[in-house]
This record gives C-alpha cells, structure tokens and sequence, in this order.
C-alpha cells in the first residue's frame, strides 16, 4: 500500500534536507582547510622570510665584526711601525759623543758644502753638540768635525736655530737644514711598507 502523498514528500524532504547537511558539512571542512591551508602557506612564508633575514643580519653581523677585528688589527699593525720610527726619532734626540759625530759627519759627506759654512743648533744641544765635534770643546775649533775632510773648516754659531733636533749649514746664498725629525720621517715614507711587510708576512 502506497504511503499518502504528504508522507512521501515528507521522507523525501528529510533525505534531501539530510545530503544538503552533508554537503553542507563537507563544504564547510573544504573551506576551513583551504584557508587553514593558505594560513599554513603564508605563516610558513613569513617564517622563511623572517628565517632569511634573520640569516642575513647575523651574517651582516659577523661581517662586520669580522671587518671590524680586521680593521683593528690594521690599526694596530699601523701603530706597531709607527711606533717603531717614533723610537728612531727618540734615539736620534739622544745620540752624543762619537755616535752623534758620526751621524753628523755622514749626513754632511752626503752633501755638496763649501766647508766654510757655520752650524747652528737650538740652545738645548748646544753643549752636546760642542763636545762631540771638538776635542777642546770650543765652537769655533771643530776639529773632530773638520777632520773628515780637508775642505772642512766648519765652525758652530751660539746663535740658535729654529731645527729642535738637528743642526743648520750656513752660508751667504743658502741654509742647508739636517733635521733629524724629518730625515726620519722621509726614510719613514720611503721603507715603511716594506718593514710593514717584514713584520707582519707570517701573520
């Protein structure tokens, strides 16, 4: 016997209403992992890009470091040298008797001088340099000086001079100055890199 019509339309209602649930709950899922899907990507995303540039500052960071060590140490390398001309210097302000008589009796072969010329030097190393270039301690007989040439009649002024250390050669046409600061500094520039290399080629 056939079911009425109404109660037909009713199960028919309920098996329909039950696939839409269905789908319905399907559809749902789908959608919730499509977008827990798509948040996955994008945090896995933002993760890697997070990664990365935290990757690069660390790097960035132990670049510097690293450029900054070695800048350091260039600097130091720098000083070492320089320190060891500054030592030159100290040691040539404080040369005296035969040691300072050689100095100065080479750095005048070195030039072309008439021998007539007169020395000065400051006030401070007057008495130095009188007892190192005469025997008798007078300036006007520099005979441990003058004796290294036969043209050589050199005699020292009391007038001073502007050179701290070093002497000046005077004549009527020129000055001849012999500072010992700058003779350092010059053989600085001119042999720096290689005792810089001398030094340092191990490292």
């Amino acid at each position: 016997m056939k079911k009425p019509i109404f109660e037909r339309i009713k199960e028919e209602a309920k098996k329909e209403a039950a696939l839409l649930v269905t789908e319905t709950k399907a559809e749902a899922k789908r959608i919730l992992k499509a977008g827990k899907d798509d948040l996955d990507a994008k945090n896995a995303a933002e993760l890697a890009s997070a990664t990365a540039k935290s990757k690069e500052r660390v790097a960035n960071f132990k670049d510097r470091n690293e450029k900054g060590l070695e800048n350091y140490k260039e600097q130091v390398r720098q000083e070492i040298v320089s320190d060891i001309f500054d030592e030159v210097a100290v040691k040539l302000a404080g040369i005296e008797g035969q040691e300072l008589l050689k100095f100065v009796t080479n750095l005048i072969n070195k030039e072309k001088v008439k021998g007539d010329e007169i020395m000065h030097v400051s006030r401070r190393n007057f008495k130095k340099f009188v007892a190192a270039l005469s025997s008798s301690k007078d300036p006007t007989k520099l005979d441990l000086l003058n004796k290294a040439n036969a043209k050589y009649n050199f005699t020292l002024s009391k007038e001073p001079t502007h050179v701290v250390e070093g002497f000046l050669l005077s004549a009527k046409q020129y000055d001849l100055i012999f500072d010992f600061n700058e003779i350092v500094s010059i053989y600085q520039r001119a042999h720096e890199q290689r005792i810089y290399k001398k030094l340092f080629k191990d490292e």
